[in-house]
């Protein structure tokens, strides 16, 4: 009988583990913040946009807590809805969407941007810049994209790419893969002692 306990409990405590380990690796929510202090100050435009081929897997993007020296209505093109700080729903439905909001230059602008992607061969790219009446500023081009990538393997879905220093992505593991994780912990603990008690 105990053989069979000791064992079910080893049982349960790899699959909280590993369940744990591998939601956290698949984490579809990411932080993202653009240091514009390098860049001086004065007007120009963060630009947001999520951006599909018409064969790729429906997918959204969600922006909540726009963050920043943010002024005046973001302009909405494509499909692509809601206002500042969030949230705002981006769809690659009909090509995608795009949003472009005046900032002030010289401080910090962050936002939170989470992904759905259904089932499909082709991707769909999330990117982000700042650029004035005439250029891009901090990079020629985007200062970093998540790419949604449906045929990649698990937990290799999203790739991030920062173009320059001047933003940062985090990923925020999903509550569910916290939990996991925190029962594993918790069922490794409870092994240790068991151990220590005998």
């Amino acid at each position: 009988m105990n053989y069979l306990k000791n064992l079910l409990a080893k049982l349960l405590l790899a699959a909280c583990v590993l369940g744990g380990a591998g939601q956290a690796g698949a984490a579809q929510q990411y932080i993202v913040t653009i240091d514009t202090a390098t860049l001086g100050s004065g007007p120009a435009y963060l630009g947001l946009y999520f951006l599909g081929l018409a064969e790729a897997a429906p997918a959204t993007a969600t922006v909540n807590h726009l963050t920043g020296a943010f002024s005046g209505t973001p302009q909405l093109t494509g499909s692509v809805t809601g206002t500042a700080p969030g949230p705002l729903a981006f769809s690659n439905a009909n090509g995608g969407g795009e949003l472009v909001l005046a900032v002030s230059l010289g401080g910090m602008l962050s936002f939170d941007v989470g992904f759905t992607l259904g089932a499909g061969d082709a991707g769909t790219i999330f990117g982000w810049s700042l650029f004035d009446e005439s250029s891009y500023l901090g990079a020629d081009g985007d200062l970093g994209t998540i790419s949604l990538q449906p045929g990649a393997a698990p937990g290799a879905i999203f790739t991030v790419n920062n173009a320059s220093g001047l933003s940062n992505v985090s990923a925020v593991p999903e509550p569910s893969s916290v939990l996991l994780m925190v029962a594993g912990m918790l069922c490794i603990v409870a092994r240790a002692r068991r151990r220590q008690c005998r």
